[in-house]
């Protein structure tokens, strides 16, 4: 009889330890499963894309779809993603089509992301991404995306937004590196250029010097994909725009 005990044992424990493992990578390959990510930016960043991978730890082949819930989204603005290379437009929330990943494999970059329009409208928006299997070959697991739309907010004595400039970077897509002109009132000591990635985590500053107005931004040690830079005054955003780096 206990010659039995194991064998039994085996078969009942064997489907718990062949089961896949899905896991949520960032750009960076960090493990984001089951988190909240947030991504910051103000009224002039219209369009974010946040790349989003998916990895398949165990060694059986699966099939994953995905089901977007809208949490909040503000009025005027929308949440969409792109699945296998076709985007959807916002009303979709499902996919019919699974993303196919055997042992150990991991998605492309144009297999999902997630893409959000401010539509000009401040505020938080946020939704969630769940993953899961029609025949639950692993545990459902999400990652959820919060755009916190920022409106800048002046006090009496800060500069006039006509004596400050942030222009466009050259060249962009950045290639080692790239140039970027401002202008920043001479009063102000305290400015820096900041560039975050687009979950809003900060990359690089580079303080100003109040007696130029050109500064040369080293790319090389940045991953390759899009970011935000702003010019901050006196610790407060005043313009943002967008970086691509393609080293």
């Amino acid at each position: 009889m206990k010659k039995l005990i194991l064998p039994l044992l085996y078969i009942m424990l064997f489907p718990f330890f062949a089961q896949a493992q899905l896991v949520i990578l960032d750009s960076e390959m960090d493990d984001i499963t089951d988190q909240t990510i947030t991504v910051d930016g103000t009224l002039e960043d219209s369009y974010f894309k946040v790349d989003v991978f998916l990895k398949n730890s165990g060694d059986e082949t699966i099939e994953i779809f995905v089901q977007k819930i809208e949490i909040d989204v503000m009025d005027g603005a929308y949440i969409t993603f792109c699945w296998k290379e076709y985007c959807f437009p916002p009303e979709v929330f499902n996919v019919q089509e699974p993303i196919i990943l055997e042992g150990d494999q991991t998605t492309r970059d144009t297999d999902f992301y997630i893409e959000f329009h401010n539509g000009e409208t401040g505020g938080i928006s946020e939704a969630r991404f769940e993953f899961y299997s029609e025949n639950e070959s692993f545990d459902t697991v999400s990652i959820t995306v919060k755009f916190d739309i920022s409106i800048p907010t002046f006090t009496d004595d800060f500069a006039p937004r006509s004596s400050f400039h942030l222009s466009d970077a050259q060249p962009n897509p950045a290639r080692g590196h790239t140039w970027i002109n401002y202008s920043v009132p001479s009063h102000n000591t305290n400015a820096r250029i900041v560039i975050r990635n687009l979950l809003g985590k900060e990359v690089h500053t580079q303080n100003l010097d109040i007696n130029s107005n050109r500064v040369r931004i080293d790319t090389q040690r940045f991953t390759n994909g899009i970011y935000i830079y702003s010019l901050m005054i006196d610790n407060q955003i005043v313009e943002s725009k967008r970086l691509v780096v393609a080293n």
